[in-house]
């Protein structure tokens, strides 16, 4: 009963941790980042433009719809097992109530209040230090979405004085501002009443969606210590929970009371239930009810959006590749004749006093040196045909260029 006591906490730490560690490592490593000054997406290292139809009008439909299905299935787990807000809410909530009293909530619906002997300006001086250095740290994760690694690092070591660092720098210092006001006074007032997500949520949210359930049929069990209130982050009764509540299924509540009835030797009164089904399910007839749950037509248009978006950044990649790869061709073959033009300077001396076999054969030479230097070029077949015409116009023109002595009589024509 112990190990069922803590189920839900430390995963849910771990998977606020990895999606953290997502958030910064997609765009730094180059598989998306937006490129602000190109008007660009950046996918797998490769600029891809806002002009592209289907990348556009797939990712629109993922953004619409992705909210829709998690509202309908798994209801506020995002909210409660992986938002970066609620995330730095719940730990500004800990800090402060460690060093001002449990009573110290910013909260706009409950009143501030300062446990007496923790009023003190070391306690005070403590929590601004570290909610200005969590800002400090924390106001660099955006800019990984919008600024290459190298550009992010030049900001922080101000390694550049570049008009595009001192902007980075500006904005930096509001970032840090904005996430300083966040942790300290914003908090859980940002989801209630300002996420565009928590109001999607309210519009498309059914009770049937996976949810925090009280068992009421063991209400006598019930040792009415408000345990579970104490534990939850929004400071909702988990026994008297709504359709519209302010609950992020975190599980806090349900940890907490196995914790207490662990002690019994008995389990706890609440739980993750989805659907209509009462009462404690496996993991696996939870599944099953989210699939159930399970809108085919918004999942269809999420699914058209992937496609779409895939394509839309597959062909303009490939696109992007060929160009490159035609470009790097092109500057090869002009270094390449650059360097071929020093080997067949007498052909070029001579063509330049007028001879125009010597020309010709300048052509001819050059387009020989190309193909002995790079004969797997892809341009060799045409350099192969370059020696092969010169070659015959340089003796054609030397022979209409012998002089009259050496050219064959005239065959006389007999009078009539």
């Amino acid at each position: 009963m112990q190990q069922q006591a803590a189920q839900f906490h430390w995963k849910r730490k771990l998977t606020q941790a990895f999606t953290l560690a997502i958030i910064i490592l997609v765009p730094a490593s180059g598989i998306f980042r937006v490129d602000l000054a190109t008007a660009s997406f950046v996918v797998f290292g490769q600029p891809v433009g806002w002009s592209n139809y289907f990348l556009m009008f797939g990712l629109s439909l993922m953004l619409a719809t992705a909210p829709i299905i998690t509202y309908m299935t798994i209801g506020t787990v995002w909210c409660g097992w992986a938002c970066p807000q609620n995330m730095l809410a719940e730990w500004a909530n800990k800090l402060t109530f460690r060093f001002l009293g449990k009573r110290a909530s910013v909260d706009i619906d409950q009143n501030l209040k300062i446990a007496s002997d923790k009023n003190k300006p070391l306690n005070w001086l403590i929590l601004a230090v570290a909610f200005l250095l969590a800002s400090m740290v924390l106001a660099v994760v955006p800019f990984f979405l919008f600024f290459s690694p190298a550009e992010v690092w030049g900001m922080i070591t101000f390694d550049s004085s570049s008009q595009l660092a001192v902007f980075m720098h500006r904005l930096y210092y509001f970032a840090v501002f904005l996430l300083f006001l966040n942790i300290a006074v914003i908090r859980h007032f940002f989801c209630d009443y300002i996420c565009v997500y928590r109001i999607g949520q309210r519009i498309f949210k059914t009770q049937d969606a996976l949810h925090i359930e009280y068992d009421a049929s063991r209400s006598a069990d019930c040792a009415k210590c408000n345990y579970c209130k104490a534990s939850c982050i929004t400071g909702i009764d988990p026994t008297n929970s709504g359709k519209y509540d302010s609950c992020i299924n975190c599980g806090e509540c349900i940890d907490a009371c196995n914790r207490l009835h662990a002690k019994s030797g008995t389990s706890g009164l609440l739980n993750f239930s989805i659907g209509e089904k009462k009462g404690r399910t496996t993991f696996g007839e939870k599944m099953r009810e989210v699939v159930a749950r399970f809108n085919w037509l918004v999942g269809a248009l999420f699914f058209v959006g992937l496609l779409l978006f895939a394509w839309g950044s597959y062909t303009q990649i490939r696109a992007q590749q060929a160009q490159q790869q035609q470009q790097l061709e092109q500057q090869k073959i002009l270094q390449l004749t650059a360097a071929c033009k020093g080997s067949c300077s007498d052909q070029h001396a001579a063509c330049k006093s007028g001879n125009l076999a010597a020309c010709y054969r300048a052509a001819a030479c050059q387009c020989q040196c190309l193909l002995q230097t790079d004969p797997a070029n892809p341009s060799s077949g045409q350099w192969r045909q370059c020696v092969q015409q010169n070659n015959a116009k340089a003796e054609v023109e030397a022979g209409q260029r012998l002089p009259l002595t050496d050219k064959p009589a005239a065959t006389p024509v007999p009078a009539r």
